[in-house]
């Protein structure tokens, strides 16, 4: 009798154990929960080598349908990444550092233009 119960104590915390398992990799899916909750919208990316999640607020535009991109104002998105992204930026000049986000932009819009190219 008392090893049917061990056994089915076992396999309950076995049970658990791995729902808490479940839960903790949904929370690292989705990391903002408690943001959403408060009305954020989130829009998750990313490749072999990175993850990008970004999130906004309601008031931020994610209601505006004429949007053309799944993030709302995606230019001032791709400022907020980019401008003090470099490091040592304070040992820089500001056209040094600026001549830096520079070649960024140009190599994203090179990168466009080939793929671009590779559909026509």
């Amino acid at each position: 009798m008392m090893d049917r119960l061990k056994g089915r104590m076992d396999r309950w915390v076995e049970q658990e154990l791995f729902e808490e398992d479940v839960r903790a990799v949904l929370r690292m899916m989705r990391p903002n929960s408690r943001e959403r909750l408060l009305g954020w919208q989130e829009y998750r990316t990313g490749n072999k080598h990175l993850r990008i999640t970004v999130s906004w607020d309601d008031e931020y535009g994610c209601g505006n349908a004429s949007e053309p991109f799944a993030v709302p104002n995606l230019a001032e998105v791709l400022e907020t990444l980019l401008i003090g992204s470099v490091k040592d930026q304070d040992d820089l000049e500001a056209g040094e550092e600026f001549a830096l986000y520079r070649t960024v932009v140009k190599s994203l819009y090179e990168r466009l233009r080939e793929m671009e190219s590779s559909y026509q």
